[in-house]
């Protein structure tokens, strides 16, 4: 008789840095994960996100207005990045038992990373590389709203960054275990979304060439993946009640997308793809459920 085996629950932690370009919406991101829709309770029960620190639960507290009302908040300020601490319990499936992950992560000002690509204002980033390469794992989020951005900044700043961890790695051998998760933000714009499910291959292979060919250059498979994700979603994803227009609405006033977007209909709202990224960083396993 074969017994049933109980998969014990698992916790494991971790730290995370996310970098990336102004406008690719890192805080926009963790906002939408931090409140976690209805729907996604409903679909995926004992899913949960638990505050930790002051600036989490203020996060949290900003999100619903952020997202439902379009409320401007301030980009994040260079010397001036929060640290956000929190844990997702994931339940358990067939395959894996409940796991919790212990969060640490800081959101980096989007001109830092920019300032990457400008070999004469190398000497600003010395204080942020040091800070950088003391965390184990990054998340780099880009997009591909601004496509000239491929060439002229993604690319350069990213093998700047790159071959800055391969000379510290030297005298910094845990630089050798660095995990890149690479991040297309904003994939419910109509041309991205039917590519999300393999973003690798459909989108940034396809999308953002230059910048593809540097980390596949410079980073083993076993330590880079690519993702997709949508703070924001589609109206509808159901196959009866298919509508994949973006469920976001910007504001034809001047004002800044990135900072002004909000959704189209808080009822509809289910985000795509915001913890995938976080598990395989923590875990260095693939999330078997893309939606998240």
């Amino acid at each position: 008789m074969i017994k049933n085996v109980v998969l014990k629950p698992q916790t494991t932690g971790t730290e995370i840095t996310i970098i990336g370009s102004r406008s690719s919406g890192k805080t926009t991101y963790l906002a939408s994960m931090l409140r976690l829709p209805k729907e996604f309770q409903m679909q995926f029960p004992g899913l949960k996100i638990i505050p930790i620190t002051d600036e989490s639960k203020k996060l949290i507290d900003l999100a619903k207005n952020i997202l439902e009302k379009g409320t401007k908040i301030a980009s994040t300020d260079a010397g001036n990045e929060p640290f956000y601490s929190f844990q997702i319990k994931i339940p358990p499936n067939k395959s894996s038992p409940e796991i919790t992950l212990d969060l640490t992560v800081k959101d980096y000002a989007g001109e830092i990373f920019e300032i990457a690509a400008e070999p004469h204002r190398w000497s600003e980033l010395k204080s942020y590389l040091d800070d950088w390469c003391s965390a184990p794992n990054w998340m780099i989020m880009l997009t591909d709203w601004e496509t000239q951005k491929d060439r002229r900044v993604y690319a350069p700043a990213i093998e700047r960054l790159l071959t800055e961890i391969s000379e510290r790695a030297a005298v910094q051998p845990a630089l050798n275990n660095l995990r890149v998760a690479v991040v297309m933000s904003k994939c419910e714009r109509g041309e991205l979304w039917p590519c999300r499910l393999d973003p690798e291959e459909d989108l940034f292979k396809v999308r953002l060439k230059n910048t593809y060919q540097v980390l596949k250059e410079n980073l083993p498979s076993s330590r880079l993946r690519f993702f997709a994700c949508s703070s924001f979603g589609v109206l509808s994803d159901r196959p009866r009640d298919l509508d994949p227009r973006p469920n976001r609405y910007i504001p034809h006033d001047g004002s800044s997308a990135e900072f002004n977007t909000y959704l189209r209909d808080i009822n509809a709202w289910k985000p795509y793809g915001l913890i995938s990224p976080l598990y395989w960083l923590s875990t260095g396993r693939v999330f078997h459920d893309e939606r998240l």
